[in-house]
């Protein structure tokens, strides 16, 4: 058949695919798609700072979302297309859609085990990874099966005398934090919050005092901060619930992509239990996400009805719903992009995590040359192996922040605190957990830097914070 190569306007696609009831993502990809065949030349998709219009905000909130990677919409289209069918379905239109979420399963897999490629393939393994429609409800569930495990175990705490109990810190994201309050006012939990350090991560000591022995029956931990880049003792928290039998779950979200999420001595180390990753934090669509749990972890009898989602018997019957299968596919790729050598022959995620440590660094001492240490606070952990590579929370004595993101805001994307959680105002809580001086405090911003963020970005980033800083301190002639 020939190739018709007039490409529909965009105007036309959307009209197209409003009346297919095609989502807007689904519209822009299908958008993409038309133009590509029109141009018969691979998709291209402009970075952040790097596009082909008029658009000069430099970007700098990668924790708060990261850019679809052009090669994971290569990889999603020809399910948004060709390969339609339901991964349940027995016949042809069926069996590419269930093999590639698969081969999605695998490839998240060699991230977790990247020294184990049995365990990439393993049957029990695969069954191990739980797609859910994103980090919330990962995180949710981790909480979830935890305690439906412990029930199950006819544990002798379990007649309810009182709530089971559950460990976790005071700088959690709400997908654990909120969670586990609403759990607790309905009397079904206690829970024990420990306090951050000043540079915001936990000691396994303190968690060891946190822990009540015969009646926790999990301690839920992130291994990085979304807002301070504080990596916590993950490893050495879950060694330590393994010798007493307790679950451990991390939230890794803001992990992948900048340090190891290897579940051995390289990484988070093969004592934890369950894991959450989320896509659009490194390179995959928002609206995805998967739950890591280790084969053999929960009570064997846990069935379908133990689970959050009750359904159709999707993922082994653990998570009812029909798969989303071009955003599985693009989870799946973004982590192996992640996995795959590089030009210097390097893993992807590690060529990349000394580039964006790089870009904090000057991106930091541009903010101290032209401001001063007395007015520049980096807040966090001082020690480069105790944070995330990209992550710099730095406070502006007697600077309002809200004000500075207002006059900033189309020329350098940013954040004062989490994207996920932001409410107008307040101080965030991760500040007031690390008790970070109010002068700073109200002054800080979260600023994120990516694997593709330049010198160029950081130095026109900088200059704009340092004037807009000037103007409210009034040190601008």
């Amino acid at each position: 058949m020939k190739e018709n190569n007039v490409a529909p306007t965009p105007s036309a696609v959307a009209a197209a695919t409003a009346a297919a009831g095609i989502t807007t993502v689904a519209s822009l990809l299908l958008s993409y798609y038309w133009h590509s065949i029109r141009r018969r030349n691979r998709i291209t998709i402009p970075y952040p700072n790097h596009a082909a219009d008029d658009t000069k905000c430099i970007y700098l909130d990668y924790n708060a979302t990261t850019p679809i990677d052009p090669r994971v919409v290569q990889a999603m289209l020809p399910y948004l297309t060709t390969h339609f069918g339901n991964p349940s379905s027995s016949h042809y239109y069926g069996v590419e859609p269930k093999l590639a979420i698969q081969r999605a399963r695998g490839l998240i897999l060699e991230m977790l085990h990247p020294h184990c490629p049995e365990k990439t393939t393993s049957k029990e393994e695969q069954g191990g990874i739980l797609f859910t429609g994103c980090g919330t409800e990962a995180d949710n569930l981790a909480i979830h099966l935890a305690i439906q495990s412990r029930i199950k175990s006819k544990f002798p705490s379990t007649e309810k005398k009182h709530p089971y109990h559950v460990v976790t810190t005071n700088v959690e994201h709400p997908a654990v934090a909120q969670y586990l309050d609403a759990l607790e006012q309905r009397g079904e939990v206690e829970v024990t919050r420990i306090p951050v350090h000043e540079e915001g991560y936990v000691t396994l000591e303190q968690v060891k005092q946190a822990i009540r022995k015969g009646e926790t029956v999990l301690v839920t931990i992130m291994l990085a901060n979304n807002e301070s880049g504080a990596l916590q003792p993950v490893k050495q928290v879950a060694e330590y619930c393994r010798k007493h039998g307790i679950l451990f779950h991390t939230d890794a979200a803001q992990a992948v992509g900048k340090v190891s999420v290897a579940l051995d001595e390289t990484g988070i180390g093969d004592c934890v239990d369950m894991v959450t990753i989320v896509g659009h934090k490194f390179g995959a669509p928002k609206g995805i996400a998967c739950l890591y749990v280790r084969p053999g972890c929960l009570h064997e009898g846990l069935t379908s009805s133990d689970y959050l989602l009750i359904g159709g018997g999707q993922e082994g019957g653990k998570r009812g719903g029909t798969e989303n299968v071009p955003y599985i596919v693009g989870l799946g790729t973004a982590a192996s992009i992640l996995m795959t050598k590089t030009e210097t022959n390097e893993i992807g995620w590690k060529e990349n995590s000394k580039r964006m440590e790089c870009m904090r660094m000057r991106l930091l001492q541009k903010l101290v040359d032209e401001l001063g240490e007395d007015i520049v606070r980096p807040n966090g952990p001082k020690e480069s192996s105790k944070r995330l590579p990209n992550t710099l929370s730095v406070g502006f004595r007697n600077v309002q922040s809200g004000e500075l993101l207002e006059r900033m805001k189309m020329s350098v994307a940013c954040s004062a605190g989490s994207a996920c959680h932001s409410s107008g105002g307040k101080l965030s809580g991760v500040l007031q957990a690390m008790k970070v001086p109010m002068e700073y405090a109200r002054g800080t911003l979260r600023l994120s830097v990516g694997p593709h963020t330049s010198e160029k970005d950081v130095d026109i980033a900088a200059n704009i914070i340092v004037e807009e800083v000037k103007k409210q301190l009034g040190l601008k002639e």
